[in-house]
């Protein structure tokens, strides 16, 4: 479940100018067309009740005189604001570049060629997982290419984002300045318990807190120290089964908000010698990115627990 705790964010920056924002669609010039044309619409992000969300349609378009394979290039503007979707972006390629990830994308799920004057367009949607402002701003750094299997490179175009304020305003965009680390703790949930259908298998709570708006991918939660006989089985709900000593928290969209928190539970195979519930266990929680970034405060990131079930479990 969800559960916002958080308050909104504020940042008081230099501003850009409008004037930088609301340039008109971009077209690549004729002098960097080889084979193709791109137009790359707008892309505005309007203030929703979970973050900023937005699209930016892109319209490819063969100009050379035969059938040709075109392909794409995404810089998204905004670090980890691209949602994949594989009927626009069934991406072969991926990279990262200054916190950004790059996708190579074919125009359609089924790598169709583009006759001669044939055209693709696409939608292609962004979702900013940041509390909205009362200000607009903007993020540039991004950008589309379009590739031809012929002839390589055939236009190019920056992309910017722009966030409207949550009264509508685009007017004197501020930047918009995402943190750099993500800031992530979990803590226990409740009381350790047999996990409901038989083997003796142990039902550890838990609950994630997000605390920034740093970019990530998804939660990994590890249990060190497990005694003889036990493994992590799966998360609960959701993935499953492991038997290791890590999993795959299954976080809806794989990303929380600032103050948002997500509960769920680790499930763990009973040690060999009862003994050894009385052990503590550390269970680690790792928060993904390209490349890995440390976490702000470390200190909340592990939990200890045995895996004694409580008396009124």
């Amino acid at each position: 479940m969800f559960q916002k705790t958080g308050t909104l964010l504020t940042a008081v920056l230099l501003g850009l100018t409008a004037t930088v924002a609301t340039a008109a669609p971009a077209v690549a010039a004729p002098a960097d067309v080889a084979g193709g044309t791109l137009s790359v619409g707008k892309l505005i992000l309007k203030p929703t009740e979970r973050g900023y969300r937005g699209s930016v349609p892109v319209t490819v378009t063969n100009t050379g005189s035969e059938t040709d394979y075109l392909y794409y290039k995404l810089r998204e503007p905004v670090p980890g604001a691209f949602q994949f979707d594989g009927t626009v972006c069934d991406m072969f390629d991926m990279r990262v570049e200054d916190n950004r990830r790059v996708a190579t994308c074919s125009l359609t799920d089924n790598w169709a060629y583009l006759a001669p004057g044939e055209s693709i367009r696409n939608v292609l949607d962004f979702h900013v997982l940041t509390n909205p402002r009362t200000y607009p701003m903007i993020m540039a750094g991004g950008w589309v290419e379009v590739y031809s299997s012929n002839s390589g490179l055939v236009a190019s175009t920056p992309l910017s984002a722009l966030f409207r304020s949550t009264n509508g305003s685009l007017i004197r965009p501020r930047p918009y300045v995402q943190d750099a680390q993500p800031d992530a703790s979990i803590r226990l949930n409740g009381p350790v318990t047999e996990f409901p259908g038989g083997e003796g298998n142990l039902r550890v709570p838990l609950t994630i807190r997000y605390g920034g708006d740093a970019p990530h991918g998804s939660f990994w939660v590890q249990a060190r120290s497990l005694p003889a006989g036990s493994v992590l089985r799966s998360a609960d709900p959701g993935t499953g089964p492991v038997g290791s000593d890590g999993v795959l928290v299954p976080v809806p969209e794989l990303q929380l908000m600032p103050g948002e928190e997500f509960s769920f539970a680790v499930v763990i195979s009973p040690p060999t010698d009862p003994a050894d519930t009385t052990k503590l266990v550390d269970i680690e929680l790792t928060t993904s990115w390209y490349p890995e970034t440390p976490d702000v405060d470390p200190s909340d990131n592990v939990v200890q627990t045995r895996l004694a079930v409580a008396a009124n479990g």
